[in-house]
């Protein structure tokens, strides 16, 4: 994807590129195009920016939820002493936050152009604007999952927007992907959101929120969508493939290119890089215990993700190839373009488990096993398990399946096993992240319980 018209398009429409949510700014300066008068093609470039700004925001959240969910500490040259600890000042967390409300404005600002262009507006511009519905769903749950309650900006305004409830900003996740879906395309490109993307993310919303019907009912539909577009990875070498530039792997449901030549986003450089240090190293206990074999309560031996993740240089995580020759399983023609992934199908297979519970749920559990073990459990072991083994099972096969992808501590958040997170030590208020202090300060905000 080419980004760079778009994003030229976009920085001379908007106003400000919002440095605060206190005042979201949509407002056109006098030598800026004014938004009723942008055509189709303009949508168009604001499209192509658009993706190029979500790459900027969703690489910004990436490594979060491992770090402080203990899966990652300090890499070659750095320190990690206690990752679950925050402050209101904390400087990452005020850039996730206005980073997400950044993007939220110009989210808003190309579906209000789509509308502005009314009867002009074709099926084509239409799907762009369902594509911006789910990138903003897709922001909300990143912030929701974080803070709980924050301000809906649903439009410009030039007004302080106070903070809505958690479950408010919940409603607002599942309204927008709703109307997503009525106007997005189906799926075609693992490279563009799709109805397919969006039914994953409502998924995923559906099980944070406890409407497991729903989420059974969205994960199957991508699970069974289109016999043979979609599909788990069945060895090492596939898993890792997944992670390497321009692959065609059917797990993946959606995910953005990250090939940006002018603005590169390096995963490797984060946990596996060329160069004599990196950020982050495998905390000790993942490395050493993450993809054991296991006897009880179920039998599961030889996970075959273990040699795409992790080598014998306790060090780095190999997810993420780097280009040298024996630091990663799959080779790439281009380490800097890794690709983003946002969906793809082992969560499906999860969350449709996890839904359905122990009795319904151990049939599609087993199949997904049956794709990431040599030796799987047999499925009447999973059948004759508690629900309690069960769901240690599957939330042990959340770990396993996305270490590094940017879900282990909400994974742990929302099954309510902090058990599973040693450094919490008894300091709950740590599941909800502080306001920072500068948006606080600003807009008169609350804060959350503890900070």
């Amino acid at each position: 994807m080419k980004h760079s018209i778009g994003i030229i398009l976009i920085t001379s429409v908007l106003t400000l590129f919002v440095t605060s949510c206190s005042k979201q700014l949509n407002v056109s300066p006098k030598n800026a195009v004014p938004q009723s008068s942008l055509g189709v093609s303009d949508i168009a470039q604001l499209r192509t920016g658009m993706y190029s700004m979500m790459e900027d925001v969703t690489f910004g959240f990436w490594f979060d939820f491992d770090k402080r969910g203990e899966n990652l500490k300090g890499g070659p040259g750095f320190s990690l002493i206690d990752p679950v600890s925050m402050t209101a000042s904390d400087q990452d967390i005020t850039t996730m936050w206005q980073n997400a409300y950044k993007a939220i404005s110009v989210l808003n600002f190309l579906m209000a152009s789509v509308d502005d262009l009314g009867s002009s507006a074709t099926a084509v511009t239409l799907s762009y604007k369902g594509e911006a519905l789910y990138f903003r769903a897709l922001v909300y749950y990143n912030l929701v999952t974080r803070w709980g309650g924050v301000p809906l900006i649903l439009n410009a305004t030039d007004q302080a927007v106070q903070r809505s409830t958690e479950t408010q900003v919940w409603t607002q996740i599942e309204a927008d992907l709703t109307a997503a879906r009525s106007l997005i395309g189906v799926y075609s490109n693992n490279l563009y959101a799709s109805d397919q993307a969006v039914k994953a993310l409502q998924a995923r919303v559906y099980l944070a929120t406890g409407d497991d019907t729903n989420a059974t009912l969205y994960a199957d539909s991508v699970i069974n969508f289109s016999n043979g577009k979609f599909g788990l990875a069945t060895d090492a070498t596939s898993y890792s493939t997944m992670f390497t530039a321009g692959n065609t792997s059917k797990e993946i449901i959606f995910a953005l290119a990250n090939n940006s030549t002018g603005d590169p986003h390096l995963f490797y450089g984060a946990v596996n890089d060329t160069k004599a240090t990196w950020t982050y190293s495998p905390a000790t206990f993942p490395y050493q215990n993450l993809y054991l074999d296991g006897t009880t309560p179920v039998v599961k031996m030889s996970d075959r993700r273990k040699t795409a993740v992790f080598s014998s240089d306790a060090t780095r995580v190999i997810k993420f190839p780097n280009g040298k020759t024996g630091q990663q399983l799959a080779a790439s023609t281009n380490p800097a373009a890794t690709p983003m992934i946002i969906s793809r199908m082992a969560e499906m297979y999860l969350i449709k488990a996890e839904a359905l519970g122990a009795t319904a749920g151990a049939p599609v559990l087993s199949a997904y096993l049956n794709d990431r073990y040599d030796t799987p459990p047999a499925l009447a072991d999973l059948q004759s398990l508690t629900d309690a083994q069960y769901e240690d099972l599957i939330v042990n096969e959340y770990r396993r399946e996305f270490y590094v992808e940017g879900h282990w501590w909400y994974d742990v958040k929302r099954t309510g096993r902090t058990d599973l997170l040693t450094s919490l030590a008894g300091r709950t208020y740590l599941l909800y992240y502080p306001i920072p202090q500068v948006e606080k300060d600003l807009a008169g905000y609350t804060q959350n319980l503890g900070y």
